[in-house]
């Protein structure tokens, strides 16, 4: 087989000489001088042939397209940030029926001031009048507060042993005294004289408590410490329309209003009261009665028609000891009142003008009496029930003049 090959190269190359070699011969004899008529003398002829080179075509590089692998964009995930709480907001737990489950304390935030109740005030407090809200600690509202609303005008008095030396009061049981206010104690500074009344503290419509002011002596004194709790409240004092037996009147006079209010780091927690509730006994019959026929019906009174009363009604002090009413001599601005026997309601009221002189009209067919609680003093209405004009008097010695009598 290499022999085969070796002889086939050798006649190819043989074959390729022979081919140059003719090539180039008709080329030498193509370049020979050829035969002219006239001789040129500056041409002369040569033996040695002139190889006169020929235009040949060269090859110019063109530019071959290479493919090339274009890479793919492929989606690439970027991690996130999930948010986490560092701090515990809710936790829920399933407890299954009948499992007990132990209660954890919680802690309260650092800083708190735990208080079972209000602390007791201690007086002379800042007048909440003179300095703008928020209020810390014992505020006092003075009864000429504006924050503080009548429903009925009363009765401006100065006194030195007073809350800034002025108090306000009435005599009429049907008004009352309310404040709004934010914080959780309340304390009630009020008048105790011997003519005043019986009176209730109201707080959010609840009556928490009722004081007797009845006293042999004018004073201020305060009431207990009252818890309300956090927030807004609304605060009444009215007549309770009652009166010690000892008592001359049913006056009600407010001094001033002491509310406390913790800071923002203050809790009040009331201890825990345990009340008795009893439990209804089922109690035996008091008697069973057969009856074989329907009852007898019994008669029925007939109400009687009210009629109307008249009532006048003078007093004065007897200044000069005649026993009589004179000029100059009547007593202005006393209560008088026509109420119920046995309800003790007050049916009608008035006043004693400048000359002593007030008069009532009342319509009823109850028996009644006329009642002057500023004195004490008490007068049955003769045949009430039948209509007609009464007239009383009551003669004062000047020491018992009103002006002496708080």
């Amino acid at each position: 087989m290499r022999r085969f090959l070796l002889i086939l190269i050798v006649l190819c190359l043989v074959t390729w000489g022979t081919v140059f070699y003719l090539l180039f011969e008709r080329d030498e004899q193509a370049a020979a001088a050829l035969p002219t008529l006239m001789v040129l003398p500056s041409l002369t002829p040569s033996d040695t042939p002139t190889r006169t080179p020929l235009a040949t075509d060269t090859p110019t590089a063109t530019a071959t397209l290479t493919p090339t692998n274009t890479p793919t964009a492929t989606a690439t995930f970027t991690p996130t940030l999930t948010p986490t709480l560092s701090t515990r907001v809710v936790e829920i737990s399933a407890v299954m029926p009948g499992v007990y489950v132990p209660s954890t304390a919680t802690d309260f935030p650092f800083g708190t001031i735990l208080l079972s109740a209000p602390p007791l005030p201690i007086e002379p407090l800042p007048d909440a009048t003179n300095e703008p809200p928020p209020y810390a600690g014992w505020y006092s509202f003075e009864s000429d507060n504006p924050a503080v609303h009548y429903s009925t005008p009363w009765e401006p008095r100065l006194h030195a042993s007073a809350s800034r030396g002025q108090y306000h009061r009435s005599e009429n049981v049907q008004s009352y005294a309310s404040f709004s206010f934010e914080g959780e104690g309340l304390r009630i500074r009020y008048i105790a004289a011997r003519n005043m009344g019986i009176f209730q503290v109201v707080v959010d419509g609840v009556v928490i408590d009722t004081v007797d002011a009845y006293a042999p002596e004018l004073a201020f004194p305060g009431t207990r410490v009252y818890t309300v709790g956090r927030g807004t409240h609304t605060l009444e004092l009215r007549s309770a329309q009652g009166r010690n037996p000892q008592s001359e009147g049913y006056v009600l006079g407010l001094d001033a209003v002491q509310v406390f209010r913790g800071t923002a780091n203050t809790l009040i927690i009331p201890p825990p009261i345990e009340t008795y509730t009893p439990t209804p006994q089922p109690m035996p019959a008091a008697g069973v009665e057969l009856v074989g026929a329907p009852p007898t019906v019994q008669p029925t009174t007939t109400p009687i028609p009210p009629s109307l009363v008249t009532v006048s009604v003078v007093i004065a002090y007897d200044e000069n000891g005649n026993r009589a009413v004179d000029p100059a001599e009547g007593v202005s601005g006393i209560s008088v009142r026509v109420v119920e026997v046995g309800t003790n309601r007050v049916i009608a009221q008035a006043f004693t003008d400048s000359s002593g002189f007030a008069q009532l009209q009342v319509v009823t067919s109850a028996q009644a009496r006329v009642v002057v609680p500023y004195f004490g003093k008490v007068w049955q209405l003769p045949n009430s029930r039948r209509g007609g004009n009464v007239r009383f008097t009551l003669l004062l010695t000047p020491g018992n003049q009103p002006g002496l009598i708080p």
